[in-house]
């Protein structure tokens, strides 16, 4: 038996939108904000699988975005209505487009990588 089992889909889900590895847990993923190790400190889990790999990181890390501006505009309108003040609406829907997606990355990259090795672990061993 392996000394890292395949979680479950929640479990690696939960680790990953904690910015964890997946398979065992472990932190330290993250070099710095935007530059993760190549291999889990703890397991070993090679992450990056090859070129292209994080398409799908950058897809969830834009539905979230997107999902967060829609929600702020959206808010803001029904909050400030009928006279919408529309500079300074544009002006916090400009900084969520901004902020948002540079302090999630990490966040959606270890999503992505529980993600991916959960439906690939059907077809192959969890490695």
């Amino acid at each position: 038996m392996e000394p890292f089992p395949q979680p479950s889909l929640l479990r690696a889900l939960a680790r990953g939108s904690v910015g964890r590895c997946p398979r065992c847990g472990s932190g330290h993923l993250f070099r710095y904000w935007v530059s993760m190790v190549d291999d889990c400190p703890r397991c070993g889990m090679h992450f990056e699988r090859s070129q292209g790999y994080w398409l799908g990181s950058m897809l969830i890390n834009l539905a979230v975005t997107m999902g967060i501006w829609l929600v702020t505009f959206v808010g803001l309108m029904v909050a400030t209505w009928p006279d919408v003040p529309w500079g300074w609406v544009m002006a916090v829907v400009v900084a969520v487009t901004v902020v948002v997606p540079v302090a999630f990355h990490p966040i959606a990259r270890t999503i992505w990588v529980a993600l991916e090795r959960h439906v690939r672990a059907r077809s192959e061993p969890y490695a």
